[in-house]
């Protein structure tokens, strides 16, 4: 039991050092946007005043990692018990950065993504009547089996939810921050205790693994193994997703004109190619796209193989992904809307606290619902920045917030400073 503490220490000690590192850049570039909005130039009183925030703000940060770094030490030594005799599991103080993290999942997802490729190229022939056929047709498996694995990721998640509570011996709320991370954390811990691997299976997801199993008959191809794998660590991902800090999204709907800042394309090149289907979806994490983790997509140009419309929908009609998506993003989602009034009495200050990136993810909208008094009449307003000013005789009748054009939150709880 020491290893075990010894070895989750050094893992901590990095995790903290990265949340360190990650709190210091942000900080940074919040206080250069409000020290540069708005103007041209900058005086250098005012530039020292932001180097001397900065500084501090490091110190402070330099100084909570090394009070961190000190109570692990303390604690390693300390035989932790994940499991009492009462069957019930509580999570160590010291080890709640043992959890899925997004870093995890771009591990995993460059691993999967990496052996995809090289089997993609198996197929890829000069010879075929139309460029692309051969790979379109074993990457339109992929395809399915993606999303069917996401699906076995949602019943993977119901599944251990269910047991974590019996575990637990109370009810409890998934929609409580410590519960989740409690969670993600017994689901980690178990998983390294079981040597989780390809060859050796977590008892508990085999049976959700095999319900699900996509291939009717087991056959001892080259093909049939690799997708049957694939299938399995799609679904391991995906479920691992689902229990990831920060959040981890898994979006299979793109546009239809190829993007290369969005998409990976590995078939073809060149201009004006469309997208035929998703093979495998975005994993985004606060805002931006994880490594490998663009929309991996099938594309097609003038003179190139691609599937007809009745091929793409039957792919649609695997899973409902909105409905899914929605229900897992609302779980997640935070957001608290702050309004006081300024200083000079001269209007009012609206602050939104939220894990969306405003505004770099654009699949998220927040529109406010507005009453001027003055002038008798509504309006309402998409907000781009998490903090903007409204006239003092306006009021905020409510906020909603949009995922791709599907309001998932309406609320009229406004706090007022």
């Amino acid at each position: 039991m020491q290893k075990y503490n010894n070895d989750n220490s050094q893992k901590f000690k990095i995790n903290q050092a990265d949340q360190t590192k990650s709190n210091i850049k942000n900080h940074i570039i919040k206080t250069y946007q409000e020290l540069t909005k708005g103007k041209n130039y900058i005086v250098v009183k005012e530039l020292e005043k932001w180097l001397n925030k900065i500084l501090n703000n490091i110190n402070t940060e330099m100084e909570k990692l090394s009070n961190y770094i000190l109570k692990i030490k303390e604690d390693t030594n300390i035989n932790t018990n994940l499991i009492n005799n009462k069957n019930e599991f509580k999570i160590e103080s010291n080890s709640e950065l043992n959890i899925f993290t997004s870093k995890d999942i771009q591990e995993e997802n460059k691993e999967i993504t990496r052996n995809f490729q090289n089997e993609t190229y198996n197929y890829m022939n000069i010879n075929e009547k139309t460029e692309n056929e051969n790979a379109a047709n074993f990457l339109r498996y992929v395809a399915q089996i993606s999303r069917i694995s996401y699906n076995t990721s949602l019943k993977l998640l119901k599944n251990m939810e269910e047991k974590f509570i019996k575990k637990k011996g109370h009810k409890i709320s998934f929609e409580d921050e410590n519960i989740k991370k409690e969670f993600s954390f017994w689901i980690k811990t178990t998983e390294k205790e079981n040597q989780i691997n390809e060859k050796n299976k977590f008892k508990e997801y085999e049976i959700i693994l095999n319900q699900e199993n996509p291939f009717e008959n087991a056959q001892n191809t080259k093909q049939y193994k690799y997708l049957l794998n694939l299938y399995n660590d799609l679904s391991l991902m995906y479920f691992h997703c689902h229990i990831a800090f920060p959040l981890v999204q898994i979006v299979f709907k793109t546009e239809e004109d190829f993007n290369s800042e969005k998409m990976i394309d590995f078939i073809n090149r060149g201009k004006n190619r469309k997208v035929n289907f998703v093979i495998l979806p975005a994993l985004i994490s606060n805002g931006s796209f994880l490594q490998n983790g663009k929309y991996w997509v099938f594309t097609f140009c003038k003179n190139t193989f691609k599937f007809e419309h009745e091929m793409i929908e039957s792919l649609n009609d695997l899973l409902d992904i909105e409905d899914n998506n929605i229900k897992y993003i609302k779980g997640n989602l935070q957001i608290e809307v702050f309004c006081k009034d300024k200083i000079n009495g001269n209007g009012k200050i609206v602050d939104i606290i939220t894990n969306i990136d405003i505004p770099k993810d654009n699949k998220f909208e927040i529109v406010f619902h507005f009453f001027d008094k003055k002038e008798k009449k509504a309006f309402n307003h998409i907000i781009n920045s998490k903090q903007f000013e409204i006239k003092k005789n306006v009021e905020i009748i409510l906020y909603e917030v949009k995922y791709e054009g599907n309001t998932i939150i309406s609320s009229k709880d406004i706090k007022h400073k």
